[in-house]
């Protein structure tokens, strides 16, 4: 190896731990970034001649190629936004980058190039799209707002603008509750009525109404249930609507219900006796199936009829309508599926990737999916402004799954991945790559000397 072998070798050496204190400087200036993944040195040893055979050597010093940590994980830390994602294990999160804006409806139009990344601090901008630091659009499946169902075909820029949720008329109306078998009015003597039982339901506009349930006792086994609605329509012309009668321990009636009469509910067998109302009720039917006993009617609150079903429970069941010792009429069990209109109450990203909006109504609607983008090899991503990464031929292309499933990372909500920079590590590699520099610095110093020295045989 000749002496100018020599200092070519050094040279490289001195570029290749150039190459490796500028790999730690970036890795250190981004600890505290989040989603950033280190970059690591690789040296690889140059040979320009070498047989052992001629026992011969001629190196030609050092190659320091970058490492991408791409799969190295970064440490998961708790954020209070619903909207931030974090990964734990491989994969990314697809997201767009915007590349200008609609002129017609002033929304950002995307590059057709799809990006990936691990930061996921996102936040819903003025346009309702999910966009995180570092200007990326949040991609997903989207859902049928009808079904439910995922549409797993293709992903779409993740946005949510509808900020309302319908309301929902009240068609059913579970009741339970104990009538006091012992009840009696003023005078000792039967009939007896109680006080009214108020419940709310839900008209068509998501308006509040108020359903009056009264009991009265006719007998030691039989009660009359009047049903009453404040603010309904009541202009129907048609005849009057008779109380239903339920008696405990007694069968249904298996005839129809003429208009004024009363229908018997108790242990079910199979008949479906049905009536016509008036008012605000505008038909009725009393009906045990299945040992259910059930009254079905329609309320007209001015935006046509609204047919509900109070369900009374099933005969011979404590959960249900009971007739037990007491002097009041105690209400167990009231529940019923109308709901108001709900107004937005707060975004959120769960551990399975759904994006969903809770809505001041207690209704919980899912938008999109978020899945997780799968390479055959992460650490060849091609790596992008904003810590975001595009695929390459040597990385295979993205495999988009389900979160957790098929090998993928599993997302965790209200939280961001940190970086995966070691400050202590970074430190250790530093103090070898300065030592190391001046190892090849003094060696192009000796190279110099000896070349000196030759130069000067010939004075």
């Amino acid at each position: 190896m000749s002496i100018s072998g020599a200092l070519q070798t050094s040279i490289t050496g001195l570029n290749g731990q150039s190459a490796a204190i500028g790999f730690i400087s970036d890795n250190v200036a981004n600890a505290s970034t989040i989603g950033y993944k280190k970059v690591e040195s690789r040296f690889q040893t140059l040979v320009t001649q070498s047989s052992a055979q001629a026992n011969t050597h001629s190196p030609g010093g050092v190659l320091n190629q970058p490492f991408f940590a791409n799969n190295s994980q970064g440490a998961i830390q708790q954020v209070s936004s619903t909207t931030s994602i974090a990964l734990v294990g491989g994969g990314f999160i697809p997201v767009s980058k915007k590349n200008g804006t609609d002129g017609s409806t002033g929304l950002p139009t995307f590059e057709t190039t799809s990006y990936f990344t691990r930061v996921g601090d996102f936040n819903q901008n003025s346009d309702g799209f999910l966009v995180n630091s570092s200007g990326y659009f949040l991609r997903g499946w989207p859902i049928d707002p009808v079904t439910g169902v995922v549409d797993s075909s293709a992903t779409e820029e993740v946005r949510v603008s509808n900020l309302l949720d319908a309301p929902v008329a009240t068609s059913i109306v579970d009741y339970a509750a104990n009538l006091p078998s012992n009840a009696l009015d003023t005078s000792g003597t039967l009939p007896a009525t109680l006080p009214a039982s108020s419940i709310q339901i839900f008209d068509a506009l998501g308006n509040a109404r108020t359903l009056n349930l009264t009991w009265t006792r006719t007998s030691n086994n039989a009660w009359e249930l009047a049903l009453n609605a404040p603010g309904a329509d009541t202009t129907a012309s048609t005849v009057a609507f008779g109380p239903i009668t339920v008696t405990f321990g007694g069968s249904i009636a298996g005839t129809n219900i003429a208009p004024g009469t009363i229908a018997t509910l108790g242990a079910a067998d199979g008949t479906t006796p049905s009536g016509a109302g008036a008012g605000a009720l505008l038909g009725s039917a009393a009906t045990a199936v299945d040992d259910d006993a059930s009254i079905s009617f329609s309320i007209d609150y001015g935006s046509g009829g609204q047919t509900i079903r109070l369900d009374l429970g099933s005969y011979g069941n404590s959960l249900g309508t009971t007739q037990y010792a007491g002097d009041t009429l105690t209400l167990n069990n009231f529940q019923q599926n109308g709901v108001p209109q709900g107004n937005f109450k707060n975004l959120a990203i769960d551990q399975d990737g759904f994006v969903s909006v809770t809505f001041d109504n207690g209704n919980v609607k899912q938008f999109y999916q978020i899945p997780v983008a799968k390479f055959r090899d992460p650490t060849e991503l091609d790596r992008v402004g904003g810590n975001a990464f595009v695929e390459t031929p040597s990385s295979g292309a993205a495999v988009l799954t389900q979160s957790g499933a098929s090998g993928a990372g599993d997302y965790v909500s209200a939280a961001i991945e940190g970086s995966n920079v070691d400050i202590a590590d970074e430190f250790a590699k530093l103090i070898v790559a300065q030592r190391t520099y001046s190892a090849n610095a003094r060696l192009i110093t000796a190279a110099d000397e000896l070349l000196q020295e030759t130069i000067n045989i010939r004075r």
